[in-house]
Formats: C-alpha cells, sequence, structure tokens
C-alpha cells in the first residue's frame, strides 16, 4: 500500500525577477508536481509565513531558497526575524542560501548557521535541485 504524499512546496526569496523565474523553471524540471512560491524580498516572505503559520501551519513549505543580497530586509535579516518566528517548533524547513557572491565570509557565516541547509551558488542547476529534493 503506499500513501499519497502533497507534492513538495518551495518558497524562492529573490529580489531579481529573473533569478526567482530561473529557479523555479530548474525546480519544474526536477518534478512538475513541486509547488513553487516566489517572493521578491524577505520581508514578504516572513509575513507570508508569520500568516501560514498562524492559520494553516500544515501548508508551511518544505523548503527555502533565500538570497542574502535583497534590498530592505536582506537573507540575513531574514535569518533572524524567521528564527524568532519559531517556525523549527512545527516544522524543520531546510534553508538554501542561494548567492551570487563568492566571498568567504558570506559562504562561512551561511555554514554557522543553524537555519542554513546549505550555500549555494547561482546559477543553480538542475543536478544540485535533484540532489536536494531527492534526499528527503
Amino acid at each position: 500500500m503506499t500513501i499519497n504524499k502533497r507534492p513538495a512546496t518551495v518558497y524562492v526569496i529573490d529580489d531579481e525577477p529573473l533569478d526567482n523565474m530561473i529557479v523555479k523553471m530548474l525546480i519544474k524540471r526536477v518534478d512538475t508536481a513541486i509547488n513553487v512560491n516566489t517572493l521578491s524580498n524577505g520581508r514578504k516572505a516572513i509575513e507570508q509565513l508569520a500568516m501560514v503559520l498562524q492559520t494553516s501551519p500544515e501548508s508551511l513549505p518544505d523548503y527555502i531558497f533565500l538570497d542574502i543580497n535583497m534590498p530592505g530586509m536582506d537573507g540575513w535579516q531574514f535569518l533572524k526575524a524567521y528564527a524568532a518566528l519559531k517556525i523549527r517548533k512545527v516544522k524543520a524547513i531546510p534553508i538554501y542560501i542561494i548567492s551570487s557572491s563568492i566571498d568567504s565570509k558570506d559562504i562561512n557565516r551561511s555554514k554557522s548557521n543553524p537555519l542554513v541547509a546549505d550555500f549555494m551558488n547561482k546559477p543553480l542547476n538542475v543536478e544540485n535541485l535533484r540532489t536536494i529534493f531527492t534526499a528527503a
């Protein structure tokens, strides 16, 4: 007997519309059933996560892909606000930093943050995403 599992949900948080479109396209190449929600900044993402946490926590995303260099609320500020929501008490959501930064400080800061599953350089590729989604 197989149990039908709902398709994974992914939040992609990046201020660049083209990057959001590319990441969504690559995710869909891995699995067309994955639901991809693109958000243009960290503040909108935090607001949406807070709302989902309050109203339907079972609908929290399964993965978050987060750019670190965004205006307004950057990725680091997002991580701080995300921790304050205490979502991990409800669901452990792996957060993948996606960045064009090659600064070792950004990479090390990402890898030392317990909320961050991994740091990935842009552009992402299908094989990296396939590894993430099949590891679950």
